[in-house]
């Protein structure tokens, strides 16, 4: 029934982690966390496209292993941010995966900047951003677990600026 999310799932996850050095400049951002619901079991993770709801066990291990398994049987839901281009703003709004009427909404109640790096991106002629967050989301949904309730996250924004002449 899932099989059809596994690609998907391993390309969003991918993409919260690698940037192709090709890109001309590269944004990208994700949370995780575990929700609440059945003593913190689950965990929700979230990037600029997607989201997911998943077992515990996938926070565990390192990103190879993440990228490696079969997420097929183990992913809850599976939906997509309704704006791609918004941020880590402070409402963000995800739709069940051909059900747009169905929505999980994350609602910011707090937010502390943990590090905020800008570096010159290796030997090339560009810089990288990277700012992690603590987030508390207040989290609303009519798919998956329905709360409401709130969910600690561990957040990441990432800028790749584009080649400077």
């Amino acid at each position: 029934m899932l099989g059809h999310t596994r690609p998907r799932l391993l390309v969003a996850i991918g993409l919260m982690a690698f940037t192709s050095p090709g890109n001309a400049s590269a944004w990208n951002y994700g949370c995780k966390g575990a929700l609440p619901a059945f003593n913190d079991s689950e965990t929700i993770i979230f990037n600029r496209e997607s989201l997911f709801l998943l077992p515990k066990a996938w926070l565990k291990g390192s990103l190879r292993d993440l990228l490696l398994r079969d997420a097929s049987d183990d992913v809850v839901e599976f939906a997509k941010a309704v704006d791609v281009n918004s941020g880590l703003v402070p409402k963000l709004v995800f739709t069940l995966l051909g059900h747009p009427d169905q929505k999980l909404t994350l609602t910011e109640k707090s937010s502390k900047t943990i590090s905020d790096v800008r570096r010159r991106a290796g030997n090339q002629p560009r810089f990288e951003q990277a700012t992690v967050y603590t987030k508390v989301y207040h989290y609303v949904s009519d798919f998956g677990y329905y709360g409401p309730f709130d969910v600690k996250m561990d957040c990441i924004n990432y800028e790749l600026s584009a080649p400077l002449r």
